[in-house]
């Protein structure tokens, strides 16, 4: 009996081999897209369907790639089968996807028999469609610059006007890209051939000032090349002329958000999902409110090496970035560092921009009072006035410490803040000066001691950072003590919101809450409204629109806390008793002795005399 099992066991060793043979043989996997007659202008979702896979998985994928690319990795998205699919082998998934200048493919990956399945179908995008629009403040109040991404070099051109339907007056501008040889790549970075890997040609770059704006007015204008247009946008221009206790400012401020629309998670890419809940609501707020400019505190796109991040950012960025000045500081994950950087010690972790070198945010960015070759050239620093604030992005990938250019820039900008026209402001860059859990010999926190007496001089109210995936507000402050509070601040409340979409930062139990006075780990943005000269309210909303912290500082600004004025009025008048008792028992005495010694009176008796 034991011999005839053995021959049946035989006989069945075949039987894996067979059914392989008769699924390479009679199945049929098709994997077709849904929307292939149709080319991409912007952002578009694509349906990609399959059937006949008879050995599907868990670690099944359907992937987006583009074959015409000349980077060695030419994937550009992923997305793993439902897990209904892996019995049925039949199936379909949604793959958003921008548009890259280059037509895309796709394919299904079958893991279990290391194969792939290609579609015969090939999605194109509109070349010259103008995508990731976005705008900013020059240094001049009149102007808004417009930028955005094509493939064509030919002349940008914005119309605009008052009305949406008669956009009647026209600009025009200027256009310039960057290419893999720009790249740092492996040679400053060991991870640094990811951006020569991941190279994707970011198209032509255009830049348009808009002149001659009329103060507070609602703008409605398109950009293009080529006669290929946008769809109409709008914006409101800044103040200009203004009374400064009749005037309201409001900012929105987010950081470390990243962007959502990767559908994949690798160990060299920082993708969050968290982040289209914060920009879904930062969207309802500016329906609700308008906002004179969103400043974003570094660590943008998080694309760190892996170029197509960078178009799937602005393309989700560009419904907010089209509507309210878009304004930034430059974060780790953008910068990186050079061989000649002196942040070398600190910016040299596997996950920063791997060979980027600041060269994608230098071409995409640039900020009042500097220029594209200034931009190129890692001037990442600049301020600005707007109607009752000065502010000021500092660069913290750059030196900013004594003897430095930024430092004497930073120096010589707050010494000529008029107060008068601005009475607040505001200083905002990535990496923090505080934070918790509390860190004494970073070489970036030297930098901050130098620089924070000229924050203290001249009066800095506050003080965003980024980096630190959290929000934590701390009191008041100088040289990490607190010096009174919001209503009689003594020093610069710093308020770090890095806390806009990527993983949380774990908290360590017991901070010193006296000077973390809040702390959170919770995703969101901040918004603040300032009035006048009077207050600066700040608030940190949750992707659920609840607010989850406040603070106001009232512009009685560097005044000793009240218990401090108490303090010092009470030695004034000790003080002054303490000298009062004496000399009154002292002028009893010499009254008495005058009394009883006439001969006293002549030593005491002044001008004329019976003996002159």
């Amino acid at each position: 009996e034991s011999s005839q099992v053995e021959g049946v066991i035989r006989k069945m060793r075949w039987l894996p081999l067979l059914c392989l043979l008769f699924i390479s043989v009679f199945s049929n996997p098709t994997v077709r897209v849904g929307n292939s007659g149709g080319r991409i202008t912007n952002l578009a979702n694509v349906t990609v369907n399959w059937s006949g896979i008879l050995q599907a998985s868990k670690e099944d994928r359907i992937i987006a790639y583009l074959p015409d690319a000349p980077q060695m990795e030419k994937w550009i998205t992923f997305k793993s089968i439902p897990e209904g699919s892996i019995t049925t082998g039949t199936g379909s998934v949604i793959l958003a996807l921008p548009n890259v200048r280059l037509p895309y493919h796709f394919q299904y990956y079958n893991q279990l028999t290391n194969t792939t399945f290609e579609s015969e179908d090939v999605v194109e995008v509109d070349v010259d469609y103008p995508t990731q629009g976005h705008i900013a403040y020059t240094s001049n109040l009149k102007e808004m610059r417009v930028m955005w991404v094509s493939g064509t070099r030919n002349v940008p051109t914005v119309m605009y006007g008052f009305d949406p339907s008669s956009l009647t007056s026209e600009a025009t501008g200027t256009s310039w890209t960057y290419n893999v040889t720009d790249m740092c790549g492996k040679k400053v970075n060991p991870d640094g051939d990811i951006s020569i890997n991941y190279f994707l040609d970011p198209g032509w770059i255009h830049s348009v000032i808009l002149p001659n704006l009329l103060s507070n007015t609602t703008y409605y204008y398109k950009f293009g090349t080529s006669g290929k247009w946008s769809e109409t946008f709008s914006f409101v221009s800044a103040q200009q002329n203004f009374e400064v206790e009749k005037t309201t400012t409001r900012l929105m401020v987010v950081a470390d958000a990243g962007t959502s629309n990767c559908e994949w998670e690798l160990s060299i890419n920082m993708c969050s999902n968290y982040s289209r809940h914060t920009y879904a609501a930062m969207k309802r707020e500016l329906e609700r409110q308008k906002y004179d400019m969103l400043l974003y505190n570094g660590d943008l796109s998080y694309a760190s090496g892996i170029a197509h991040t960078w178009e799937y950012y602005f393309a989700e960025m560009e419904s907010i970035t089209t509507q309210v000045p878009y304004m930034v500081s430059v974060g780790n994950h953008e910068a990186g560092w050079s061989e000649e950087d002196w942040t070398k010690s600190w910016n040299s972790g596997t996950r920063q921009a791997r060979g980027e070198c600041g060269v994608p945010y230098s071409n995409r960015h640039i900020m009042p009072n500097t220029t594209l070759e200034q931009s190129r050239d890692r001037v990442w620093w600049w301020s600005m006035d707007y109607p009752l604030v000065h502010i000021v992005a500092i660069s913290t990938e750059s030196a900013f410490g004594k003897g430095s250019k930024q430092y004497e820039w930073l120096k010589s900008d707050l010494a000529n803040v008029n107060r008068s026209k601005t009475p607040w402001i505001i200083i905002m860059g990535h990496r923090p000066m505080y934070f918790f859990p509390e860190v004494t010999n970073n070489e970036w926190l030297d930098h901050f001691r130098e620089i924070e007496p000229l924050m203290n001089k001249y009066e800095v109210n506050l003080a965003l950072w980024g980096h630190n995936h959290v929000y934590q507000r701390m009191c008041p402050s100088y040289q990490r003590q607190c010096r009174g509070n919001s209503t009689h601040p003594g020093g610069t409340v710093h308020i770090l919101a890095g806390n806009g979409g990527q993983a949380n930062d774990p908290l360590p139990n017991d901070p010193d809450r006296t000077f973390f006075e809040y702390l959170s780990m919770r995703w969101g943005y901040l918004r603040i409204e300032i009035q006048g000269n009077s207050t600066l309210q700040v608030e940190f909303l949750t992707p659920d629109d609840v607010i989850q912290d406040t603070v106001v500082l009232y512009k009685s600004r560097f005044t000793a806390p009240a218990d401090e004025l108490n303090a010092d009025h009470n030695l004034v008048y000790l003080s002054f008793l303490t000298l009062l008792v004496p000399m009154a028992f002292l002028s009893v005495l010499l009254y008495w002795k005058i009394k009883k010694n006439p001969s006293w009176k002549k030593k005491f008796t002044f001008g004329n005399s019976d003996d002159d």
